[in-house]
């Protein structure tokens, strides 16, 4: 994968790795949305940066942790792109073992990347406990801190909810899947699609519209593929 000259590569323990524009974009409406109104100019635009400087950080763990279950696990090279959905770590090739070892490999695929937010998670959260809270000097360090923790978790959470291609709608296919091989990817999908629709709901109630704009995407999304196999069946 070539990055353009708007993107910013790099390698991360021996993983190419690509930051898209748009992922900025996001990181940033995502991190200014809390900061309210603005007393202090210079703290506001430190807490912003700071912010999406913690969202980075979270996604890009997240995305550590299955390009490393590819490398430890299948033997794979593996390739990490942030966008602004997220991220995803795309391996150059996937060869997927058949049966029961097949869909238990698959799944704790997709769940290295919330576990690895949650180790994250734990780790900022003891570092935030012996920092003092009162220490002015230290106060973008908890900020980040506290940042790190609310995204990591927030994000594992989501990813883990079964809708596709988030972490456990990819659980749920392989689940619905090999216990009905017939069709379990279509019941993933319908199962996918009633998750996502009761989730813009609750995300529009609390007028969480970036939530359920991303929902609302993946709905499409999965009706598209399952109109697709309704259609060819």
């Amino acid at each position: 994968m070539r990055p353009n000259s708007y993107e910013i590569s790099f390698r991360l323990f021996g993983f190419p790795t690509v930051i898209q524009p748009f992922f900025w974009v996001i990181a940033l409406i995502i991190s200014a949305l809390p900061l309210g109104f603005i007393d202090d100019m210079p703290l506001w635009i430190a807490q912003l940066i700071v912010g999406a400087l913690a969202i980075l950080c979270s996604i890009l763990v997240h995305e550590l942790g299955h390009a490393l279950t590819f490398r430890h696990l299948f033997r794979e090279p593996c390739v990490i792109v942030l966008h602004g959905m997220g991220g995803m770590a795309v391996p150059e090739y996937h060869r997927r073992h058949p049966g029961f070892f097949g869909a238990v490999t698959e799944c704790f695929l997709a769940f290295s990347g919330p576990l690895a937010g949650f180790v994250l998670a734990f780790a900022a959260f003891m570092l935030y406990r012996i920092i003092p809270v009162d220490n002015k000097a230290l106060f973008l360090l908890l900020f980040f801190l506290n940042w790190t923790i609310l995204i990591s978790i927030v994000w594992g959470i989501l990813n883990l909810m079964p809708i596709y291609p988030m972490d456990g709608g990819r659980i749920a296919r392989e689940v619905c899947a090999y216990l009905f091989p017939r069709r379990g990817i279509e019941l993933s999908l319908i199962l996918s699609m009633t998750v996502a629709i009761l989730l813009i709901a609750i995300a529009l109630q609390h007028e969480a519209y970036l939530l359920a704009f991303l929902f609302g995407f993946f709905a499409y999304q999965n009706y598209q593929e399952w109109s697709f196999r309704s259609f060819r069946r």
